[in-house]
């Protein structure tokens, strides 16, 4: 080979040589694009950014934060523990109800046939949990007691209904068989919803009901 044509090969050689590096850089080297692309979405929300906090949802049967509690003193809490005071008594009448403890205890009054006055407890669930329990009374304490029973045609049931008609929504906290200027009636007190007390009296004979007065 002459010295022209051999010259002419190296630099050819170099020439390919040169563009082989160069493809290679370019393949393994991230073009200024592919560095300004955003990392893909995952959840949702892009990488690298605080997605919002959202809160849990609740449980079935859990209550919502700043819901509400249920309250007490409804009719199916007055006749649960009715029915259970009576059961224990067996003949005996309910002449008094009155929550206790927030409605977690019903103290309930019931008098018997002779005109004995028997007290106990019910919880909210309906189990008796202290007594009947006897009071002392003599002949005329049971002849009144047995007077204000005959005197009523309207059961503590019919009474708290009546009551539960008057205050929408509100919870009865006591209930009880009394006199008043003579007529035999049920005194009543009830929270309304937005926390007003209220004084109920419903005549219990003929059912008429009286709001006596309220505070809040």
């Amino acid at each position: 080979m002459t010295g022209s044509k051999r010259t002419k090969a190296i630099i050819g050689a170099g020439v390919a040589g040169a563009a082989l590096l160069a493809a290679a850089a370019c393949a393994g080297t991230p073009t200024d694009a592919a560095k300004a692309a955003p990392a893909p979405a995952v959840g949702g929300a892009v990488a690298g950014l605080a997605s919002p906090t959202m809160p849990p949802e609740p449980s079935p049967g859990e209550m919502s934060p700043g819901e509400p509690s249920p309250g007490v003193g409804g009719m199916e809490d007055i006749t649960r523990a009715g029915t259970a005071a009576m059961d224990a008594v067996e003949g005996g009448t309910v002449v008094s109800l009155e929550a206790e403890e927030e409605g977690k205890i019903w103290e309930v009054e019931l008098a018997e046939k002779n005109g004995t006055e028997q007290e106990l407890e019910v919880d909210s669930s309906g189990k008796v949990v202290s007594g009947p329990t006897a009071r002392e009374g003599d002949a005329e304490d049971k002849a009144k007691l047995l007077a204000l029973v005959k005197g009523a045609e309207l059961t503590y049931q019919d009474a708290a209904e009546k009551v539960a008609a008057a205050v929408p929504e509100g919870k009865i906290t006591e209930l009880k068989l009394d006199r008043h200027k003579g007529a035999v009636v049920w005194e009543s007190d009830v929270v309304g919803s937005d926390g007003t007390r209220h004084q109920i009296r419903v005549d219990a004979k003929d059912g008429t009901v009286t709001k006596s007065g309220q505070t809040s």
